[in-house]
């Protein structure tokens, strides 16, 4: 997009980023105080039940939380005081941070309108489930599982049209049934719960509602000129998808397709129901448009081909209708937006698809 014309939009949005930089900055400081609390309160009844286990912590233990004759149920104190401060800490942190998303939807609504007037997008929209499933993109993903839709964009030109929608994920990996298991385990159960809740949103820059996701980011689907009887999925190289795509009972028909490019199979995997299909649809050209997509997005990237339609969802840990760490009124905030919209469009043209 031209430079000129970004800098024209971002002089008529920076009050708006303004704001929501504001607005953000103090959701993400009380978010942290919030969860400091709730931290140093947690330690302290480990720390307090330990002690009646552990001798040498004896010494160090509090008299004030120690059982009595006429008070033995002093230790639930630190509970009771625990559920008070979540109640009402979480009553104001969702107050703040529903008004900070509301900000923020008005701000990227104006920005998308602005620098993209002729594309159908809407922030209040359904969730793809039906083609988030049918992609068979993500392995431990069924009818019930979490997604959350963060808007979407429906572009078309005179040979083409491609859906665009910002998604967040929570699937049931292996890596998040070993993790329930654990959680039955005492002890081990509070570290787990501690770090999950406590020291991720602690640490994080993201937003509180992306600290949780398997997945977030944008998630794509158009049509393909070839009719396919079967799919063929093609993931990023890691252990971890393989290991999350073996323990998964939805793909039993799937078998692993070795293909010749070295580059090609250094970046990904692919699983297809039908070898011969697969490389019909993974031409030596195909395959080298899709390593050129990955390194223009510089994130990433799995596709699926099945039936009529191609599915592809590039990761983002900041979605993209939310706004990125960092501070929100520089002009790269509006630029990485046009950018991400722009470079999705072009997809159809990229991978020369039909």
């Amino acid at each position: 997009m031209d430079k000129q014309r970004l800098e024209s939009i971002y002089r008529h949005t920076k009050d708006v980023l303004d704001s929501v930089n504001q607005h953000r900055k103090a959701t993400q400081r009380f978010q942290k105080i919030v969860w400091a609390i709730t931290g140093l309160l947690m330690m302290f009844m480990l720390f307090n039940i330990l002690s009646n286990y552990v001798p040498s912590l004896r010494e160090y233990n509090l008299t004030l939380f120690q059982p009595s004759a006429n008070n033995p149920y002093v230790q639930l104190y630190p509970f009771i005081g625990l559920m008070v401060l979540l109640y009402f800490s979480t009553s104001i942190f969702s107050n703040r941070f529903a008004n900070f998303k509301q900000i923020e939807a008005q701000a990227i609504t104006q920005m998308v309108q602005s620098l993209f007037p002729n594309v159908e997008f809407s922030l209040n929209t359904f969730v793809p489930k039906k083609e988030i499933i049918k992609s068979k993109l993500f392995s431990n993903i069924n009818d019930k599982a979490p997604i959350y839709s963060y808007g979407q964009i429906r572009s078309s030109t005179n040979t083409h049209s491609i859906n665009i929608a910002d998604i967040g994920i929570i699937e049931s990996k292996a890596t998040n049934q070993f993790k329930l298991i654990i959680t039955r385990i005492p002890l081990l159960n509070f570290i787990v719960i501690f770090y999950d809740y406590v020291l991720k949103n602690l640490l994080t820059s993201q937003s509180a509602e992306a600290v949780q996701y398997t997945f977030r980011g944008m998630f794509c689907w158009l049509n393909f000129k070839k009719k396919l009887k079967g799919h063929t999925v093609i993931l990023t190289n890691k252990s971890t998808a393989q290991i999350n795509r073996y323990f998964s009972h939805n793909f039993k028909e799937e078998q692993k397709i070795q293909l010749e490019d070295p580059r090609f199979s250094d970046s990904f995997i692919v699983y297809s129901t039908d070898q011969v299909e697969a490389r019909y649809v993974l031409s030596i050209a195909l395959m080298e448009r899709i390593l050129l997509l990955q390194e223009k997005f510089k994130r990433p990237i799995i596709l699926s081909f099945h039936h009529q339609q191609v599915f592809i969802a590039i990761e983002n840990k900041n979605g993209i209708f939310s706004f990125p760490s960092g501070n929100l009124s520089s002009f790269e905030v509006l630029e990485e937006l046009a950018l991400n919209i722009e470079s999705a469009q072009a997809i159809p043209t990229d991978l020369k698809l039909n």
